[in-house]
């Protein structure tokens, strides 16, 4: 699985921009703000119909301009599919899939299984549970439409439910049977979410031990640990339990939309106790294990995005990353970094590995 190339066309700062790529290593050079990361942001967008990095569309579009375009071709086994993704304010955003609208965006997510990896992932550590919730449910829906169908419902259901126990609160009519239907749906939901987190946690174990002690060169045992509600009772004792506390809250206090991962290194929290460099070891084991998931699960090589990784990594992990790429054990590669020398030095050595270099200007 490989994209063959990318086009732009007023896509944040790229007015337009037409690039081919290679089957392995694809390298964008240039200064910072330059549009670097943009590019990478491109690829995210055409695998998750959205931005890694803005929530709203119309943040995506250049300056000034109505609009915007992302173009590219799919190769998988040797079957070529072109995607385009078009947004236009105060319209609709729009994906072709050889010209055809899929029926539903989650139709198309899984299709492009992807991990990316940023100098500011060290931050999701230290960020509140949602942003850990949402790292590891975008790896689990890439590869599983029954956690991505039950995880739409059921924030779904968990504002419709929200709703009403504000409208009680403020003393207007409300259907009580209803708030029933709500509850039953979470139930059914919530218990899917919770079960394939649990069971994604314990595939995840070994993988992500075996990378942590590869990268970190080191006795440290590190953990991933998933914490829920729902491992301490069944989600309908639960809601009958907090039913008075969320009425008075005008919420619903305690669920799976509330679970949290705790990355544990010898038995402390990584975010309390773990130096820097622990830190950033934690965090790229952690995407390379969710790239070797996915490609469990998919059969496929994921594409694998590293944004300004050579500025950010000491030698030792650099090393261990290289390695790993001489080793072809990864498909398709996109690297960003801001000096081309540093970049054409690491691969200079790596026989075998196709590289081929962007350079980014004004």
């Amino acid at each position: 699985m490989y994209l063959d190339g990318l086009k732009l066309q007023n896509f944040k700062n790229h007015a337009f921009a037409d690039f081919a790529f290679c089957k392995q290593v694809n390298c964008f050079t240039g200064k910072n703000g330059i549009g670097k990361t943009n590019i990478l942001d491109a690829i995210y967008y055409l695998a998750f119909t959205k931005s890694f990095f803005n929530g709203q569309d119309q943040h995506s579009v250049k300056h000034e301009e109505p609009w915007f375009s992302i173009e590219s071709n799919l190769v998988k086994d040797s079957i070529s599919q072109h995607l385009r993704l078009f947004y236009q304010k105060g319209s609709k955003k729009t994906l072709f899939v050889n010209n055809n609208e899929p029926e539903k965006f989650a139709d198309h997510i899984g299709t492009i299984p992807l991990v990316m990896i940023l100098p500011g992932d060290i931050q999701i550590i230290h960020e509140s549970s949602e942003e850990r919730r949402r790292l590891f449910d975008t790896i689990l829906s890439s590869c599983d439409k029954q956690f991505l169908f039950a995880l739409m419902s059921y924030n779904k259901q968990l504002d419709q439910r929200n709703k009403l126990l504000k409208d009680l609160a403020e003393g207007y009519s409300v259907d009580m049977e209803l708030l029933m239907v709500y509850n039953s749906k979470l139930i059914e939901f919530g218990t899917i979410i919770f079960n394939k987190r649990n069971e994604m946690i314990r595939e995840l174990y070994d993988l992500f031990k075996n990378h942590y002690h590869e990268i970190s060169s080191g006795a440290e045992l590190a953990e991933i640990n998933y914490q829920s509600d729902l491992s301490e009772k069944p989600f309908d004792e639960i809601l009958i339990i907090q039913d008075q506390v969320d009425r008075l809250a005008q919420r619903t206090t305690k669920g799976v939309h509330k679970d949290d991962f705790n990355f544990i290194l010898n038995g402390f929290p990584v975010k309390k106790f773990g130096s820097q460099g622990q830190q950033k070891s934690f965090m790229i084991a952690l995407k390379l294990t969710f790239f070797d998931y996915l490609k469990n699960k998919t059969g496929e090589k994921p594409l694998l995005l590293l944004d300004d990784i050579f500025e950010k990594l000491d030698e030792e992990r650099l090393s261990s990353l290289i390695k790993r790429i001489s080793n072809q054990e990864f498909g398709q590669i996109f690297i960003t970094d801001t000096h081309k020398k540093r970049i054409e030095d690491a691969f200079q050595y790596i026989s075998d590995v196709e590289v081929v270099f962007h350079h980014i200007s004004n």
